[in-house]
């Protein structure tokens, strides 16, 4: 059975309302970190509301399952939570199902992060059914085949890792913002670079990554803004249009 760590945005007041609707303090406690990165998603996954800044936050425990334990997820009100423990199953589909949508399109790596030497199947191909898709720690991962999920288990942050290194070398050279946006400051040399969502964020410091990842909603839109504004006028077609893997 999943339990679930809070680490709320709002205050000690939500807290306590969460630790109300539970009725105990021991599946719920106001302490620990989330693992992977934030909850990349804008809308709660019980009642699809949107989410703002005073979201609640929940780090999943799953020991059964390294690539939930220790993930983050959001939700508009500690009553949606208490939906998801009821029955965490019913939710997690739909919620690696929009992860994928969401950060196919970016994925940097074109050989399987598990057998690197592997190419990874186009669409279309003989092969291209045994493409798998995971979400590990809010991050996607894409492998050459449902087997290499195993291997990914024994170690998620490892293989996080190296997404994020891979997404930061992609995305460097076209990144859109000219200053960090949690400060205001011009980014240099010296930036902070980190990874919500398999999106590059450059900061000014270290100091204002909790703070980006408090909000990456707020953070995308302004990533969005940036790309739309600095767009050519007359678009170039890529030489080889990424198309989205389902997840099996």
């Amino acid at each position: 059975m999943n339990h679930l760590k809070s680490t709320p945005l709002s205050l000690v007041a939500a807290a306590l309302t969460t630790l109300a609707i539970f009725g105990t303090t021991a599946a719920v406690s106001i302490v620990g970190a989330a693992k992977g990165s934030p909850y990349p998603l804008a809308t709660c996954p019980v009642s699809g509301q949107p989410l703002g800044k005073d979201a609640t936050i929940f780090v999943m425990e799953d020991a059964a399952n390294s690539l939930n334990d220790g993930r983050e997820i959001r939700f508009c009100c500690p009553k949606c939570v208490a939906t998801f423990t009821a029955e965490p199953t019913k939710f997690l589909p739909a919620i690696d199902a929009a992860i994928i949508a969401q950060q196919s399109p970016r994925y940097p790596l074109t050989h399987c992060l598990v057998m690197t030497e592997d190419e990874l199947p186009l669409a279309g191909s003989p092969d291209f059914d045994k493409v798998k898709d995971v979400v590990v720690l809010n991050n996607m991962i894409r492998l050459c085949c449902p087997g290499c999920v195993k291997k990914i288990k024994k170690d998620p942050l490892k293989f996080v890792a190296q997404v994020e290194a891979a997404v930061i070398a992609a995305q460097k050279k076209s990144y859109p913002l000219t200053t960090c946006p949690i400060s205001g400051e011009v980014i240099d040399a010296d930036s902070a670079d980190i990874v919500i969502g398999e999106r590059l964020v450059r900061l000014c410091c270290n100091g204002c990554a909790d703070k980006a990842r408090q909000d990456p909603t707020s953070i995308f839109a302004k990533l969005d803004a940036a790309s739309t504004k600095n767009a050519p006028a007359t678009p170039i077609a890529p030489t080889a249009p990424a198309t989205p893997i389902k997840s099996n």
